[in-house]
């Protein structure tokens, strides 16, 4: 039993020493950019004003001036350990493990590049649409 809870500890400082989470201030602050500028496209092309706010609950986002939600990549609401870390982790940083964008490793910056692509490419068919 000892030397599993010692294999434990040992993998999760591991984990938590750059194996795994490898997010810093500047790794979230380019996941919220790319949050915001999806969501500024978002609510751009359906006339509700500028990008709001972020719901982590819902994985969504909405806007300032309208009642639309618009989802977001599903990886960065998730926490970024499985379920059957979170004690582990909790027990030797004091907190729950962080959620994907706040840990933003290069595969959900890969994501969020994508889906502001996706975006700019709808804004763009709108205004081909729209100006016909």
């Amino acid at each position: 039993m000892l030397q599993r809870i010692v294999l434990t500890v040992l993998l999760v400082q591991a984990v938590i020493n750059g194996m795994f989470l490898t997010g810093s201030f500047w790794n979230q602050l380019k996941c919220m950019q790319l949050i915001r500028e999806g969501g500024s496209i978002a609510c751009r092309i359906t006339g509700e004003g500028n990008y709001d706010r972020m719901s982590l609950q819902n994985c969504w986002l909405s806007c300032n001036n309208g009642s639309n939600t618009f989802l977001l990549p599903h990886e960065t609401c998730e926490r970024v350990l499985d379920v059957s870390w979170w004690q582990a982790h909790q027990t030797l940083t004091g907190k729950l493990p962080p959620f994907g964008y706040e840990d933003c490793d290069e595969k959900l910056k890969r994501r969020l590049e994508s889906w502001v692509e996706n975006w700019r490419s709808y804004e763009k068919a709108a205004e081909e649409t729209l100006c016909q």
